[in-house]
C-alpha cells in the first residue's frame, strides 16, 4: 500500500501504535547498554560556559523534603553535591504546624506542592527530582540518571501506545493521553497494606519481570516482585507533577479520616492517584473488547478481597502520567531487597574483547536448579561518567583507580547498577553502605572540585535532544566561595541559603570520616 493512500487525519495514537515497535526496540538498546569500554569520557560541563550554550535548554530540580538537622541529610546532600547534581531545596525546614515533616508525612505533599506552584510556566518541562530528606543516598551521576529517566519512560510510553491500539482513546487528548512521565520508586508490597485500596489491587499485573525470579514465588516480602509505588523518590516534569500532587493533596481532602491509623501516610494517597489511573486506563483497554458494562471483579481478579471501587465520574480527571521504576534503574528501594544487592568490581574481561568489562554473578537469587552463572555489564555512560568524575580529584589525590576497580552496588535481579538508594525500614543498611560507596574515600576533595560547576551552573547532561542545567546554583552572596564550605542548600522559597557549616558542620566526621552513632535516633 501506497503512503498516499492512507487517511488524512490519523490519530496521535494511530501513529503511536505504527511507531512503537521500532521505539519500543530502539529505547531498550539504549536503557540497557550491554558493554562499557574504557575509552576516555567527554565532560558535558568542564569548562563550559552556561552562557554559550547552543539549542533548548532545560534545568534540573532537587528537592529534599527535610524538617531538620540531621547527619543523613547530611549525607544525602554530600553524595548529591559530590556526583555533581544540582543545589538542593530543603522543602519544609523548620515549618510548623501541617508543613512540619517531623509531625506528619502530609507536610511533604503540601511543602513540594508550594514549590511547584511557585515555579513559572517556562518551567513547566523542567525536570524535578523529588527524594526523602533522611534515608537516601546518591551512587551514580546526574548525566547518567536523566539519560535513564528518558529511556525509562519513552519505552514504557511506547507500550502503552500499543496497549490501546489505534482507535481506543480517539476522545483523549493532550494531558489525557495515556502516557508515563513520572517515575516513582518500586516497593515490593502495597504499603500501608489494605488489599481493598485501589492502590493495591489495580496495579499493572505484567512489569516486565517474571514471578519468581526474586526467589521462590512463595508470598515472603523478599521473594515479591516490585510491584507497587514508593513516594520517597519521585522524578518527572514540573507539570506533570504539579498535577499530581494537585490531585494527591485534592485526594487528601476527600479522604482524609484522623482515626485512621496511615491517615497521615503520603504514600496511601499517592498510590490511591496512582490506583485510580490504572484502574481508569484498565477499564478503557477493556472496553475495545466488551463494548459495554464490565465487571471490576472479572477485569482486576488478582486479589481474592472485596475491593473498594473508585468513583470515577465522567470527564473526571484521572491521567496523571505516572509509572514506577520497577527495574530500579534510578530508584532502589531498600525493603525486601537485601538479598539481591550486591557489591560488585566489574573488572572481568574476556580474550576476545578486553575492552568490554563484566562481573560475574555466582549467587543464585531465584534458587532455580542446576543455576548457571551469570554476567552483568557495566554500561558505557556510567563507566565514563564516574571517570570524569574521579579526574576532577587527580591534582589533589594523584593516582585515581580505574573505573574497572571501584565496587558497585548492583541489584541482581535487574542487573542495575542503581541511581540511588533509599533504606526504608530500618537505617542501619544505609550507615553501613555510606562508607562503601564508590566515592566516600573523595567526598571531600569532590566538594571543593564541584563548587565551581555549581556557582556557575554548568550544564550537567545531555539528553532528550536538550542540554540540562541545574536550576538552583550556590548562593552569589556567600562571604565563602571556595572548599566545602561554599556548599549549602536553599530552604523552600521563601527561607533564603542555608551554608554547608549551618547544615552540616555539627556532622562532619558522620559524612566525612563515615562514623555512625552507636544508637539509632
Amino acid at each position: 500500500m501506497q503512503f498516499s493512500s492512507l487517511p488524512n487525519r490519523l490519530s496521535r495514537w494511530q501513529w503511536a501504535g505504527l511507531a512503537s515497535l521500532f521505539v519500543i526496540a530502539f529505547i531498550t538498546v539504549i536503557q540497557y547498554p550491554a558493554s562499557t569500554t574504557r575509552s576516555d569520557p567527554i565532560s558535558v560541563w568542564k569548562n563550559a560556559d552556561s552562557s554559550k550554550i547552543s539549542g533548548p535548554v532545560s534545568k534540573f530540580h532537587l528537592l529534599l523534603p527535610a524538617s531538620g538537622y540531621h547527619f543523613r541529610l547530611c549525607r544525602a546532600l554530600a553524595s548529591a553535591t559530590a556526583l555533581g547534581y544540582p543545589v538542593s531545596v530543603l522543602n519544609g525546614w523548620m515549618k510548623e504546624g501541617g508543613l512540619d515533616a517531623s509531625k506528619t508525612h502530609l507536610a511533604k505533599v503540601r511543602t513540594v506542592m508550594q514549590y511547584l506552584d511557585s515555579l513559572p510556566a517556562s518551567s513547566d518541562d523542567d525536570l524535578v527530582l523529588m527524594i526523602d530528606g533522611y534515608d537516601v543516598v546518591f551512587q551514580i551521576p546526574p548525566d547518567v540518571l536523566i539519560d535513564r529517566y528518558f529511556a525509562i519512560t519513552k519505552a514504557a510510553s511506547a507500550k502503552l501506545a500499543l496497549r490501546y491500539g489505534a482507535n481506543s482513546t480517539e476522545s483523549l487528548k493532550g494531558d489525557d493521553m495515556p502516557q508515563q512521565t513520572i517515575l516513582f520508586g518500586p516497593e515490593k508490597v502495597c504499603y500501608p497494606v489494605d488489599w481493598s485500596r485501589v492502590g493495591c489491587w489495580a496495579v499493572p499485573q505484567d512489569i516486565g519481570i517474571p514471578h519468581g525470579a526474586f526467589g521462590p514465588d512463595d508470598g515472603q516480602l523478599q521473594h515479591s516482585l516490585p510491584r507497587w509505588l514508593n513516594s520517597g523518590t519521585i522524578m518527572g516534569p514540573a507539570k506533570d507533577m504539579r498535577l499530581m500532587f494537585a490531585a494527591t493533596l485534592e485526594r487528601i481532602a476527600q479522604h482524609y479520616d484522623p482515626i485512621h491509623e496511615f491517615s497521615d501516610s503520603d504514600q496511601m494517597y499517592m498510590s490511591d492517584v496512582w490506583g485510580v489511573q490504572e484502574y481508569a486506563r484498565s477499564m478503557e483497554e477493556l472496553r475495545q473488547y466488551f463494548h459495554g458494562d464490565i465487571d471490576p471483579n472479572v477485569a482486576f481478579p488478582t486479589f481474592n478481597v472485596e475491593k473498594v471501587l473508585p468513583n470515577v465520574l465522567p470527564g473526571q480527571k484521572t491521567e496523571y502520567h505516572i509509572g514506577i521504576d520497577h527495574r530500579s534503574a534510578l530508584f532502589q528501594t531498600r525493603a525486601g531487597s537485601d538479598h539481591v544487592l550486591s557489591m560488585l568490581t566489574y573488572n572481568e574481561t574476556t580474550e576476545a574483547n578486553e575492552t568490554t568489562t563484566f562481573a560475574t554473578v555466582t549467587q543464585n537469587v531465584p534458587e532455580s536448579p542446576n543455576f548457571n552463572p551469570y554476567k552483568i555489564y557495566l554500561p558505557s555512560n556510567l563507566a565514563s561518567s564516574i571517570t570524569r568524575i574521579l579526574r576532577l580529584v587527580e591534582p589533589a589525590v594523584g593516582a585515581i583507580p580505574n573505573v574497572t576497580e571501584l565496587r558497585l552496588e548492583t541489584n541482581l535481579v535487574t542487573k542495575n547498577v542503581y541511581g540511588l538508594f533509599h533504606s526504608t525500614g530500618g537505617k542501619d543498611y544505609i550507615d553501613k553502605l555510606w562508607t562503601q560507596l564508590w566515592f566516600f574515600p573523595y567526598v571531600r576533595p569532590l566538594f571543593e572540585a564541584m563548587v565551581p560547576a555549581l556557582q556557575a551552573g554548568r550544564p550537567i547532561a545531555v539528553a532528550d535532544g536538550r542540554t540540562w542545567v541545574p536550576y538552583h546554583t550556590l548562593s552569589s552572596n556567600s562571604s565563602v566561595t571556595q572548599g566545602v564550605n561554599a556548599t549549602g542548600a536553599w530552604a523552600d522559597i521563601d527561607g533564603g541559603w542555608l551554608s554547608w557549616q549551618e547544615l552540616c558542620g555539627a556532622f562532619e566526621a558522620e559524612v566525612f570520616d563515615g562514623y555512625t552513632p552507636p544508637m539509632d535516633d
